[in-house]
């Protein structure tokens, strides 16, 4: 019998068990369609909303709702598409604060071009 008790090494289990993962491609693809398919239908609530109803405070629920619910799903789709271009163009010249200022511009100019339309 041996007196030396099996070593585990425990750091590599760790790193091997919390290794990054991504989601396959159709995975992302299905997210970001079905996240664009509820900012359209909130921006088509939103068209649907009679401005004669704009003076009765109890018609702004569905309203505001729906304008919350599409700026969230736009924002969400935005950062996705954001995603799947870095991990496309994934280069080391850029930095992470180079990175998140285009992805907040990113961000900001799909949600400004989904509400607006």
């Amino acid at each position: 019998m041996s007196s030396q008790p099996n070593r585990i090494d425990l750091e590599a289990l760790l790193a091997q068990a919390l290794a990054p993962v991504d989601p396959p491609d159709y995975l992302m693809s299905d997210l970001e369609d079905r996240l664009n398919r509820i900012s359209g239908i909130a921006a088509d609530e939103l068209d649907a909303w009679e401005a004669g109803a704009f003076h009765d405070p109890r018609t702004w629920v569905r309203p505001a709702a729906a304008l919350a619910v599409g700026t969230a799903a736009a924002g969400a789709a935005a950062v996705l598409g954001v995603r799947r271009k870095r991990s496309r163009q994934q280069t080391a010249a850029t930095g992470p604060v180079v990175f998140a200022r285009k992805a907040l511009d990113t961000i900001g100019n799909e949600v400004t071009r989904r509400l607006g339309s």
